[in-house]
């Protein structure tokens, strides 16, 4: 979550904010993954005339952004690409079928990381399943 100290920054620079939406708008793996929504926003504050934002706007972007961010590791240096692997095998261990299909569709895609969108769920699973010693 960003600080306020951040927010401010950000949603007084016309030129940070209209950079970060366009950077998001074009992350091909973060535009499978957001809303409508989210991506209406970025390209309304991608292409504003606004010179600074409000509190609320800035909030809301810094926010995508840190949904968009690809993690690689998780908080304790493992790999989410071996996580991946190892939770792919367990899946039938989990109590709950949408976190089974989450975990098939992270597998078949082949992706080595997740996104920030994706993080709390993924070390939720983590967890669930290091109570059954699968990891």
């Amino acid at each position: 979550m960003a600080s306020w100290i951040e927010i401010d920054r950000v949603r007084k620079d016309p030129k940070a904010f209209k950079l970060l939406a366009s950077h998001l708008l074009a992350d091909a793996d973060y535009a499978r993954e957001r809303s409508e929504f989210a991506t209406d926003f970025l390209e309304n504050i991608s292409q504003s005339e606004m010179e600074e934002l409000t509190t609320r706007q800035g909030e809301i972007l810094l926010e995508l952004r840190d949904e968009g961010r690809r993690y690689f590791q998780t908080g304790d240096n493992l790999s989410v690409e071996i996580l991946i692997e190892k939770f792919y095998y367990a899946r039938l261990d989990l109590g709950n079928d949408d976190d089974i299909a989450f975990i098939v569709a992270l597998w078949t895609s082949g992706r080595k990381f997740i996104t920030g969108k994706q993080l709390r769920r993924f070390v939720r699973i983590k967890n669930e399943l290091e109570k059954f010693g699968d990891i």
